[in-house]
């Protein structure tokens, strides 16, 4: 985040710990579901990811009443990639909800968590030949194809089990310079672009097979967005795509997959908008299409990013010419660099003061988390930080790189359980 969404990341946060929710401040100490940070991690230590029970029940009932008060048929799948722990993810199948994979890991892992493969969609610019066939053969809900040569594969395989295979197709509408997505520029490897002409060619190719069906339309274009402009865009793209498709091939193409993209809840709610509400607004203009059309989105962020803190003591204390350092024992082990990250520090005891720290890693190499900043009284080793919206891509994109990945928990009415239990170098490397 940049400098200006960080500041209001950090004023949201703060906000946040005020109200009676799952985190908040009490007599000057940062809880997490009646459990205070500081006796959390007495027997525990740190660096320690924390997940909320509670916040996650909450941000799932978010989405589901959003899907059910849209004009639309809506299916959430949870975007698997933004957390593989298992009690995380059990949480969001024993409501209901679906799960979008990437890869056979992946969809092992929700076979594992208890997802059928009916409720299974299989994204990703490349897939394993032998995970598309099983795919294909256990039922899942829709796989998007994104390259000439998946079609050739699927068409080939459908060929061979004396089948129709139902597929979706990516595509990139190449919005305007302001509204395009960092994962769709022109030349994406990505899906189709539409303005060469390769998406209608796909489309084409597909219809024209005895052995595919053209099950859906598949785009998604951004991140961490906390308004629905971008996401808007976008869909009135795809139906004028769609509209241009199945008047030219006389097909109808029942299922629109939106994909992900959406920012933290709290934080999306700071910026005016609930989900509901960027839900309505994005889904606005297939208002006018012909026939019975169902709609697909894939939050991960949003269901799961607020729900957690990496608790992280401070190691060391310094002061330099141009700034002072509060430098900890979390870094990419639990907290991954990444430009798109809505991490936001705070100590965990309350301490008034106008001193900034600058928070950096262990690790002897430039690789803060992001540039973290806080504004506290006096800090010292010993003392414990919280690093919030650390509940998607931290524990999925965690290596062990300096230390371990960390210990994970997941508190629930005032009692924690197992996520992840660090292991020793023995169980890492010697067996």
């Amino acid at each position: 985040m940049i400098r200006n969404q960080r500041l209001f990341a950090s004023s949201a946060t703060r906000r946040l710990l005020t109200q009676d929710g799952p985190f908040h401040v009490e007599g000057g100490e940062v809880w997490i579901e009646g459990l205070s940070c500081r006796e959390i991690v007495k027997p525990l230590g740190t660096p320690l990811l924390v997940y909320s029970a509670a916040r996650v029940r909450d941000n799932i009932a978010e989405v589901t009443a959003a899907a059910d008060a849209s004009a639309w048929p809506i299916r959430i799948h949870f975007a698997l990639k933004a957390c593989y722990l298992v009690g995380v993810v059990s949480l969001l199948q024993q409501a209901g909800l679906n799960v979008e994979v990437i890869s056979e890991y992946e969809y092992l892992l929700a076979r594992r968590v208890g997802f059928s493969p009916a409720q299974v969609v299989v994204n990703g610019p490349a897939k394993r030949p032998e995970f598309l066939e099983r795919a294909v053969i256990d039922g899942v809900s829709l796989i998007n194809v994104e390259s000439l040569s998946e079609i050739d594969f699927l068409e080939s395989l459908g060929r061979r089990l004396g089948r129709t295979i139902e597929v979706g197709i990516r595509i990139n509408p190449i919005l305007s310079r302001r509204l395009r997505g960092p994962f769709a520029p022109p030349g994406s490897k990505f899906g189709f672009d539409v303005p060469s002409g390769e998406a209608a060619t796909a489309v084409k190719r597909i219809a024209r097979s005895g052995f595919l069906s053209l099950l859906a339309v598949h785009c998604h274009s951004y991140t961490r967005q906390y308004r629905p402009d971008a996401h808007r865009a976008c869909a009135v793209a795809v139906v004028k795509f769609l509209r241009r498709v199945e008047a030219d091939l006389g097909i109808r193409i029942p299922v629109l997959d939106f994909g992900g993209g959406f920012g933290a809840r709290y934080l999306m709610e700071a910026h005016g908008q609930t989900f509901r509400q960027f839900m309505r607004e994005t889904l606005d203009p297939l208002v006018g299409l012909a026939g019975d059309r169902q709609v697909i989105v894939e939050p991960g962020r949003y269901l799961v990013n607020d729900a957690a803190a990496c608790l992280t003591s401070v190691l060391a204390c310094k002061r330099t010419a141009h700034r002072r350092w509060a430098l900890v024992d979390a870094g990419r082990n639990i907290l991954p660099p990444r430009e798109n990250a809505e991490y936001v520090v705070m100590p965990c005891q309350v301490s008034p003061g106008r001193t900034q720290y600058h928070v950096g890693d262990f690790l002897c190499m430039p690789s803060e988390p992001v540039p973290l900043s806080l504004v506290s009284g006096p800090m010292g080793p010993g003392d414990l930080l919280a690093v919030f919206n650390a509940g998607a891509y931290t524990f999925s994109m965690a290596q062990d790189f300096g230390e371990p990945i960390p210990n994970a928990i997941l508190v629930d009415k005032g009692e924690w359980t197992w996520l992840f239990k660090k292991r020793s170098v023995e169980e890492r490397f010697m067996r």
